[in-house]
């Protein structure tokens, strides 16, 4: 039987957007494994659902790179292409840059206040050594930036994007020093604080550039991940 992480339903959520966060966020963490064969009626059983709403992100999914769907012979996790981790990297390298300084300008106090939040929860999250918690947190920090800019939907097409690279930050995670991610998310968060664009800009570029250091060492760990020149 598919095992998947299930994710509590929010309120006001249909069961056509929970599933979908559901199934996004057990591709993204890793759950369901580049290369692996996925069916619309075990992931039903397995989140107790019909299989119309599955169905219907599983469209959504293959539209975003992250499911292939091979007629006569079924549905599997796509394999992660470098050149999308490439186009995902470069996406949020200009436009969290830019936001950062944005925010360096006007940043809410309430919003200062939940970047502090999180940075403790980051804290708890390496003191349980859960790593799709701190990845979660990770996120939920960066879009708290995009929101008090005035750019969530600029975020949400981030997050379209780069599902390729949140992969491979996800595998990088696991052989990653956290304190020292999370020292970056203390060093941004700082700089918004004080008004320093052109610090917080910088910090942010460094924390996003990491990938591309991880990415020969991950394809040589992790070969049946990774897409080849010949596809699948």
């Amino acid at each position: 039987m598919l095992s998947l992480e299930v994710l509590q339903r929010e309120n006001g959520e249909t069961v056509r957007e929970w599933a979908f966060r559901t199934i996004l966020y057990n591709l993204v963490n890793l759950v369901l494994l580049p290369g692996a064969a996925v069916s619309e009626n075990d992931v039903a059983s397995a989140l107790g659902i019909s299989r119309t709403p599955v169905r219907e992100t599983f469209i959504r999914l293959a539209q975003e790179g992250l499911l292939d769907v091979y007629p006569q012979k079924g549905t599997y996790v796509s394999l992660v292409d470098e050149q999308r981790v490439e186009e995902g990297r470069f996406m949020r390298l200009c436009l969290e840059g830019r936001t950062v300084e944005l925010a360096c300008e006007f940043f809410p106090s309430e919003s200062m206040v939940a970047l502090g939040a999180n940075l403790q929860l980051q804290r708890l999250a390496i003191g349980e050594k859960s790593a799709s918690r701190f990845f979660s947190l990770d996120e939920e920090f960066h879009r708290i930036i995009f929101a008090a800019s005035d750019k969530q939907r600029i975020w949400e097409a981030i997050r379209k994007m780069g599902s390729h690279f949140n992969r491979v930050r996800v595998l990088s995670l696991r052989a990653t020093d956290w304190e020292k991610v999370y020292s970056q998310h203390e060093h941004i968060a700082s700089a918004i604080s004080r008004r320093r664009p052109d610090e917080a800009r910088d910090a942010m570029n460094e924390h996003l550039t990491k990938v591309n250091y991880d990415l020969g060492r991950l394809r040589l760990e992790y070969p049946s991940y990774f897409k080849t020149e010949k596809g699948r």
